[in-house]
Order: C-alpha cells, then structure tokens, then sequence
C-alpha cells in the first residue's frame, strides 16, 4: 500500500451492562478481546494506539496507549484525540470488544480508501462507524468542526466529507456471517462470542 496505515482501537467504554468490567480484557477462548483486536490490525497497520480510559491496557507489545481527554463523554471525542495521536495517512478504527474482525475486509476497505474520506460498512440499515476507515487529516477536521457545533453523534460529520459505503452484499464477500461486527455487550454477547470462539 502506497500510504502509511494507522489502527485506532477505541477502549473507553464504561462496559455498564456487565457490570463495569474492562470489555477489552474478557475472555473469548484462548485471547482477550483485545489480543483479538490487535492481532487483526496488526498485519495492515505500521502502529497501534489504544485509546483508553486508564493504563489497564498498558504495556501491551509494540502498542501505544493514549488516556482519553474526556472519558464518559462520547465516542466522537474519544475518535478525534486517536486521529490526532497517529501519523499514518489514514486510520483503521475499531472498537475494542469486536473479537471477530476479518484481516481481509479491513485490507479492502483500506484499498477503498484510496479516492475518499472514509469507507463505512453499511448492516442492516445502519452505519458502523467503528468498523470504518478514515482519512486522517480531513476526518479530524471535520470532526473538530462538527465538537465545535455541539454534534456529538459519532457520524454527525461525515456529510462534511467523501464517504464510500459499503453494502451488506460486498461485506459478506470478505466476512458471510458479518461477524466482524460482532460486540461483546451484554451477558448474552459475551456467552456467544465464547461459544463462537470454540467451534
């Protein structure tokens, strides 16, 4: 690839509905969510950063943890200070509890990036924002534009830039099941990702 990749995982979640724990810590088979995670990214991307409410995730090989500025206020500042913090031209952002992710979607959706802003899944009708890749310099400065109009809906700034969506049909060509985007939310998320995990 002719442009430097950056991956942003974003681990600041409170993890509410089951009881507080650090999502990115659990469990799935033989790895934590966040092994999962990294190992995934780390074939397409020259640097990891982990945006984090504290250093639970510190220490993690050849991965940079960054405290969040605004912990519990929103994803979309959580977003915009991982953009600030990487150098690559464009930024694959997950989240940090999607054990499932596919090497090879995220490569395409990469490749897609070439001529827009950001390439965003599309499933079941609904963006997924923390699935998608963006470029880093015109996603940041849209995003900073749409923290300084009050908008803090974590795509109320893409109609300020070029977006490639990406329909269910071309999705399941790299990932049928569309496990990619697969969270680990709840209790019941957490039992059938194990289970997943295991056959």
């Amino acid at each position: 690839m002719s442009e430097s990749v950056s991956g942003v995982v974003l681990a600041g979640g409170k993890g509410s509905r089951l009881g507080g724990v650090n999502k990115a810590l659990l469990r799935i088979g033989r790895r934590t969510n966040i092994e999962c995670v990294l190992d995934a990214l780390r074939p397409l991307c020259r640097e990891l950063v982990i945006v984090a409410n504290d250093e639970a995730l510190a220490g993690l090989d050849g991965v940079r943890v960054v405290l969040d500025d605004e912990p519990h206020v929103g994803v979309l500042p959580a977003l915009a200070q991982g953009l600030e913090t990487v150098g690559g031209d464009i930024a694959v952002v997950v989240a940090c509890d999607m054990p499932f992710l596919k090497t090879a979607l995220i490569s395409e959706q990469i490749r897609r990036a070439a001529d827009v802003d950001v390439v965003m899944p599309v499933v079941d009708g609904r963006p997924e924002p923390m699935h998608a890749i963006y470029r880093r310099t015109s996603s940041l400065a849209a995003i900073r534009s749409a923290l300084a109009a009050g908008e803090r809906r974590m795509i109320s700034f893409l109609d300020r830039l070029s977006v490639s969506w990406l329909p269910e049909a071309e999705l399941r060509i790299f990932d049928p099941e569309l496990r990619s985007f697969f969270n680990t939310n709840t209790p019941e998320d957490l039992e059938r990702a194990r289970n997943l995990a295991r056959s």
